[in-house]
């Protein structure tokens, strides 16, 4: 029986022109076909009829553009967050967040199924570790939180809240709204059309990514960089590597290869504690690397 196709999420451009020069067509094509999914996010080849023919069919046969599908969904009381339990292919559940200030936008974006580093607060933890995420389920984490933002944009079955960022009622599950009250005047909608994978507006444009959801970045490491460059890609996703942030719990080999990156994701670290003591407590990876460095 065949397995499943390979995902085209899980290709840099540089990999896909190469793929697509092996099949015999021009590297142009590829360069049109990336634009297709992470500039007008395109979610079928069927639907990209700039690409020949020929080539849309051998993608169909080859790869595959699927991405997690959404199991809940929960939205915060005032609209600003979302929390998206996202399945994978093999049946695997990771959380993905969308996280929404004023003049910004953030995904915050799982690297593995589980996670191995045992902390004692984190539910995660807690659930020991499953597997890791492919560079392209961390990508296609961001294309989901990317495509619920221009969703909202355009008004399609988003709750009031969201769309205007002010609402009171608390927003789970089903939209059940409390009366409320006289509606406020809505300006017309004058965006253009545009396929739901994107968005046009500044406010509505995601530029920050986190890797502080579900596992330890820096424990996929190779993954977690090929997304990275993915990501930052400016014919791609073009999220600033400056805007791209990793969340360690201190997994020094991983800091010090991150520190040889010529052009490295911020790295937050993970303390916990004010000592040692109460981090390694805490947290039973921090008593690993310790020889070398000074520590309270």
């Amino acid at each position: 029986m065949a397995g499943p196709l390979p995902s085209f999420h899980d290709l840099t451009r540089t990999e896909l022109t190469a793929l697509i020069a092996s099949w015999g067509f021009s590297p142009v094509h590829a360069a049109r076909l990336w634009s297709c999914v992470y500039h007008d996010g395109t979610e079928r080849f069927a639907d990209m009829p700039e690409l020949p023919a020929r080539l849309r069919s051998r993608l169909e046969q080859e790869v595959s553009l699927a991405r997690p599908a959404v199991v809940s969904e929960l939205h915060s009381t005032d609209g600003f967050t979302r929390k998206y339990l996202l399945a994978l292919a093999d049946g695997r559940r990771i959380e993905t967040v969308l996280m929404r200030f004023t003049g910004r936008v953030t995904a915050c974006v799982s690297s593995q199924a589980g996670c191995a580093m045992g902390c004692e607060f984190c539910a995660t933890g807690q659930m020991g570790f499953a597997r890791q995420l492919t560079p392209g389920e961390i990508v296609a984490q961001v294309l989901h939180v990317r495509r619920s933002l221009s969703i909202s944009a355009a008004g399609i079955a988003c709750p009031e809240p969201f769309r205007q960022a002010q609402g009171p009622e608390r927003v789970e599950g089903p939209v059940e709204r409390a009366d409320p009250g006289p509606a406020s005047p809505r300006p017309a909608t004058t965006h253009r059309e545009r396929h739901p994978g994107t968005a046009t507006t500044d406010q509505e444009r995601l530029r920050n990514v986190v890797l502080m959801g579900m596992g330890e970045p820096l424990h996929n490491y190779d993954a977690v960089m090929k997304a990275v460059d993915i990501l930052r890609d400016q014919n791609g996703p073009a999220i600033s590597v400056r805007r791209i942030t990793l969340s360690t719990v201190g997994v020094i080999p991983g800091i010090v290869r991150l520190a040889d990156e010529a052009n490295p994701p911020h790295l937050a670290v993970s303390l916990h504690a004010a000592t040692q003591a109460e981090r390694a407590a805490l947290v039973p990876v921090a008593g690993r690397w310790l020889a070398g460095f000074s520590t309270p």
